[in-house]
């Protein structure tokens, strides 16, 4: 009997001890997670406040309006979305470099592929991938949006694929430059040119000569500032590369 007695209670405190453990398991996932979110946006706002005061003043008051007053969720909610919504970040003036540099742009590193074989450009060493870095002139961190092959000042330059020269043109940033189109979006550019070969509006065939190399522009040695253009985005031209 008394074997029955201290199974039957130990039975009851069974009983009663899993739903406690549970609700204390709850607890701490749920304090966890609270403690996750307050860094989050402790982080966010002292972004937002670097960036735009006049948008972490919005999100401040916001923030009080809603400790301050009884609101249900959808009140909180709606009152921190109008303060998000009237958030306006600084966009930054555009550089000689975004404007036509080989840092600059918008870019993606997400891989590409192509149903033709590409032609190599020019053979060499590329001594400068695609991604971000610090430029070599300026010193300023940016998306390098091609990839640097050198090559020996005049070496000649082979259109990537079939297309039409859709610009042919030179500054002080890319030096002598011409741009291919491919249909469907899709650009070649060659930068930093000594001389070039094709004129705009000439179909061109995939490994025809088009330029040579140079080191006009922006540009500490010769080589082939190359890049691939798809939809105004920069892609890695390493991904067609043989």
């Amino acid at each position: 009997m008394e074997d029955f007695d201290e199974t039957y209670a130990n039975t009851r405190l069974g009983a009663v001890r899993k739903p406690k453990e549970k609700k204390r398991d709850w607890l701490v996932r749920l304090s966890t997670a609270q403690l996750v979110l307050a860094l989050l946006g402790a982080a966010l706002l002292l972004t937002v406040s670097k960036v735009s005061p006049a948008g972490f003043e919005t999100l401040r008051v916001s923030f009080e309006r809603v400790m301050s007053v009884d609101l249900g969720a959808r009140e909180v909610l709606r009152t921190i979305r109008q303060g998000a919504e009237k958030l306006t970040l600084p966009v930054p003036e555009p550089t000689s470099e975004a404007q036509g540099g080989a840092d600059g742009g918008s870019g993606c590193f997400a891989p590409i592929t192509a149903t033709v074989e590409m032609v190599v450009p020019v053979t060499g060493r590329i001594t400068s991938p695609f991604g971000y870095r610090i430029h070599p002139i300026t010193k300023k961190k940016g998306l390098h949006n091609g990839v640097d092959i050198a090559a020996a000042e005049g070496t000649p330059i082979a259109a990537a694929f079939n297309g039409t020269v859709e610009e042919v043109g030179s500054n002080s940033v890319r030096g002598n430059y011409i741009v291919l189109s491919h249909g469907a979006n899709t650009k070649t550019c060659y930068w930093h040119c000594s001389e070039i070969l094709a004129e705009k509006g000439a179909v061109i065939r995939a490994g025809e000569i088009i330029a040579k190399v140079g080191h006009t522009g922006w540009a500490t040695g010769p080589h082939l500032h190359f890049c691939v253009v798809i939809h105004g985005v920069y892609y890695n031209p390493a991904w067609l590369l043989p």
